[in-house]
């Protein structure tokens, strides 16, 4: 993507490479670079017109491949403030186009603990100078805020594969909760903790479900280095304070009764 904005797009399978490369070549689809990766070859197309036309391509033929999204599909996120838990997505959204937001994308967000919805929603548009202007929803006063990056790597909810998302992901599907090739909704093994014994990982194999951060296969944080402690010549009040110590208290014993000799014999002089 470096350089161009235009993101690579891996295509799952290298055995018939020869054949897909023709067909590109057939649809006028350009590339400046195409390398193998493990098991997919990773593309590089030279613009976003190639970029989705090989998206078309590769969905017609049912070539699974995963990618990331274009930069001008890209749209800015905020989350919205002030609407109560039982606003209708629906609502929020005709208020938004009536206000000029035409391209607004609603959802409402909810907890990770619990799952239950919460009084935040999130709006995806193109137009966020235009959604600054706005100051009510539904007659009630509202605030955007910018949705803030996770810190925890990106894993798909399709193919269970981190590093990318399911929005542009066209991988078999993989469950979460059993590993098996179906989506995770329709799986009938019970969530966790009660199915937590009969969860399998189609990463590792391992007892566990997919996203669980334990895994071996799910990336490891880098280790911060430790920061470094600034040391600083303080010194105590009761140091300010201290008075310094005369000159005949710091001498050692012995230059004294050198010294008071001297003194004596000179004064019988």
């Amino acid at each position: 993507m470096a350089g161009t904005g235009v993101p690579p797009i891996n295509i799952e399978g290298t055995a018939d490479w020869s054949s897909l490369s023709r067909m590109m070549n057939s649809k006028g689809i350009q590339f400046s670079k195409a390398r193998t990766a493990g098991t997919s070859v990773k593309v590089f197309t030279n613009t976003p017109a190639d970029y989705r036309q090989l998206v078309a391509l590769l969905e017609s033929i049912k070539r699974p491949f995963f990618t990331y999204q274009l930069k001008e599909d890209r749209m800015d996120q905020r989350v919205i403030r002030g609407l109560p838990r039982e606003m209708s997505v629906n609502d929020i959204k005709e208020d938004l186009v009536s206000q000029g937001i035409a391209d607004a994308v609603v959802q409402q967000l909810t907890s990770r603990t619990t799952k239950k919805p919460l009084p935040l929603f999130l709006v995806k548009t193109k137009m966020p100078e235009k959604l600054a202007e706005i100051q009510r929803l539904a007659m009630l006063t509202v605030s955007f805020e910018r949705k803030k990056k996770s810190s925890e790597p990106s894993q798909c909810y399709r193919c269970q594969r981190y590093g990318h998302t399911q929005r542009n992901c066209r991988l078999a599907e993989r469950c979460v909760k059993c590993g098996e090739d179906h989506n995770s909704t329709s799986c009938s093994l019970p969530a966790p903790p009660t199915g937590q014994r009969n969860a399998k990982c189609c990463l590792c194999g391992e007892g566990h479900p997919a996203n669980y951060k334990g895994c071996s296969k799910a990336p490891k944080k880098a280790a911060s280095a430790p920061k470094a402690v600034p040391t600083t010549n303080r010194t105590s009040y009761a140091q300010k304070v201290k008075k310094p110590m005369s000159t005949s208290a710091q001498q050692p014993p012995l230059l004294l009764e050198l010294l008071r000799r001297s003194n004596t014999a000179m004064t019988d002089c």
